[in-house]
C-alpha cells in the first residue's frame, strides 16, 4: 500500500513539475508599448525627424548615459551597466542614445538586448567608453567608429570595478585630439542579434585592479525596475521585444520645439553637464557668448572699443579726454620744435599763452599795497603849477628918488 502511495506521488510530481520549469525559464515578450508606458512618468516622448518617437529623460542637466548613477559589473555577456535609475533596464540595454545640440540626450528604442550599447577603448591609463548612436552597425564599423568627443567617459583602469565609479571620472580629456588617439578594444560579441562590444578582457582588468574578476550570472527579473546584484547574480528585467509595433504609441507626445533648450556639452569644458562642457551658453541665449570674443579685438582698435559695450557710448566725458592725447605725443618727443609752435600754429598755442593774461584775472589789485602806483601820474600835473603863480616885479629905482 505504501509503495502505491509513493509511486502515485512521484507520478504526480512528474506531471506537475515539467510545466513549471519551462515557465520559470520562459522569456517575456513585449512590444514598444511597454517602453512608452513605463518611461512616460520619468521623461517626455517627442516625435523626432527620421527617428520617430524618442524619449527625453527628466534626469537633470548633468545627466550622461552610461555615466550618471550606475557602475560596471562583469557578467557572462560582458561588462554590463547596472543603473540606479528605475528605467535603466530599458534605456541602457535596448536601443541607442544620441545628443541633440538644442535639447540634450535622447533615447531611441530598440529590439535587441545587450549588456551596454557602447564602444570601448583605452587612452592614457584610462578605460573609456561612449554611447553608440542609432543605426550604427558595429559589425561593420567597429574598428573605425568614433563617437563625438563629448560622448566619452574616462576612468582610471584600476577603478573600473568601483561601485562609485563616477567619483573617479577624468573630465578634462574630452577633446577631438584625444578621441582620435583612443585605442579601440575590439572585444566583439558576434552572437544572435546585433553585434555589441563586451568591453575589456577580465585578465586585462585584473592586472590593474589586482583583484580577481569573476563573471556574474544574469537572472531575468519579473517586472521592470532598477537592476540589482544579489547572491552573485544580476537580476534585471530582460524581455524579448516584438518586431511588430504598428499599434504602439505613447499616451502623450510633446512637440519637439516645445522642449526647453539645455546647455550644450562642454567642449568647453571638457564640459551638458560638462557638456558636455564644452562649456557653452544656453542655445536660447547666443548674444552673451557672441559678444565676449569681440572685446579682446576691440581693445586694439580704439574706434571699435565702444561697440561691444553700449554703456560706454553714453559717456560723453571720455571723448574730450581722449582727443588731446594724440596731440601730446607729437610735441613731447621733439622739445626743440616747441619755440616754433607759436609761429606755426598760433591758434593751438593761445590756450598755452593764457597764463600771460593772468594779471587781468588777479583781483587782489584792490589790496592797499598796490595803491602807491597811482601817484605816478601826479608829477605830470605839477609842472603847470609854477606857471600859474604870479611873479611880483622888483621896485624900479626911479620911484625911490
Amino acid at each position: 500500500m505504501k509503495k502505491h502511495i509513493v509511486m502515485a506521488g512521484i507520478a504526480l510530481l512528474t506531471v506537475i513539475l515539467p510545466p513549471l520549469a519551462p515557465q520559470a525559464r520562459a522569456q517575456v515578450s513585449v512590444s514598444f508599448q511597454v517602453f512608452y508606458d513605463q518611461l512616460s512618468p520619468f521623461g517626455t516622448w517627442v516625435s523626432y525627424p527620421d527617428y520617430g518617437y524618442v524619449w527625453v529623460p527628466g534626469a537633470g542637466a548633468g545627466f550622461r548615459p552610461y555615466g550618471s548613477r550606475g557602475h560596471w559589473v562583469y557578467t557572462e555577456d560582458g561588462w554590463t551597466w547596472v543603473s540606479d535609475y528605475s528605467w535603466g533596464w530599458a534605456t541602457f540595454h535596448y536601443g541607442n542614445w544620441f545628443y541633440d545640440d538644442n535639447y540634450g540626450w535622447m533615447w531611441v528604442p530598440g529590439y535587441e538586448w545587450a549588456p551596454a550599447w557602447v564602444t570601448w577603448g583605452e587612452y592614457g591609463g584610462n578605460y573609456c567608453w561612449a554611447p553608440i548612436g542609432p543605426r550604427i552597425d558595429i559589425g561593420v564599423v567597429y574598428n573605425t567608429y568614433r563617437p563625438p568627443a563629448y560622448y566619452w567617459n574616462f576612468c582610471p583602469r584600476e577603478r573600473i570595478t568601483s561601485v562609485n565609479i563616477s567619483n573617479y571620472y577624468v573630465r578634462n580629456v574630452r577633446t577631438t585630439t584625444v578621441v582620435n588617439n583612443i585605442t579601440v578594444i575590439n572585444n566583439v560579441n558576434r552572437g544572435n542579434g546585433r553585434t555589441y562590444f563586451r568591453g575589456p578582457q577580465a585578465a586585462n582588468v585584473e592586472r590593474f585592479t589586482h583583484a580577481t574578476v569573476r563573471p556574474v550570472a544574469i537572472r531575468p527579473a519579473e517586472r521592470p525596475g532598477a537592476a540589482a546584484v544579489r547572491n552573485g547574480q544580476l537580476a534585471i528585467y530582460r524581455p524579448a521585444v516584438q518586431q511588430s509595433n504598428a499599434s504602439a504609441r505613447p499616451a502623450q507626445v510633446r512637440d519637439l520645439h516645445a522642449l526647453r533648450p539645455v546647455n550644450r556639452p562642454a567642449a568647453a569644458a571638457n564640459g551638458p553637464g560638462n557638456v558636455p562642457g564644452r562649456q557653452a551658453q544656453p542655445s536660447g541665449h547666443p548674444t552673451p557668448s557672441a559678444g565676449r570674443p569681440v572685446r579682446p579685438g576691440a581693445q586694439s582698435d580704439p574706434a571699435a572699443q565702444p561697440r561691444p559695450n553700449p554703456a560706454a557710448t553714453n559717456r560723453p566725458v571720455q571723448h574730450p579726454v581722449q582727443q588731446p592725447r594724440p596731440v601730446q605725443p607729437a610735441i613731447q618727443p621733439h622739445p626743440g620744435v616747441q619755440p616754433r609752435q607759436p609761429v606755426q600754429h598760433p591758434p593751438t598755442q593761445q590756450p598755452a599763452n593764457r597764463p600771460v593774461q593772468q594779471p587781468r584775472q588777479m583781483q587782489p589789485r584792490s589790496n592797499p599795497g598796490v595803491l602807491p602806483q597811482r601817484p605816478q601820474s601826479r608829477p605830470m600835473q605839477q609842472p603847470p603849477r609854477p606857471a600859474q603863480r604870479p611873479v611880483t616885479p622888483p621896485p624900479h629905482p626911479e620911484h625911490h628918488r
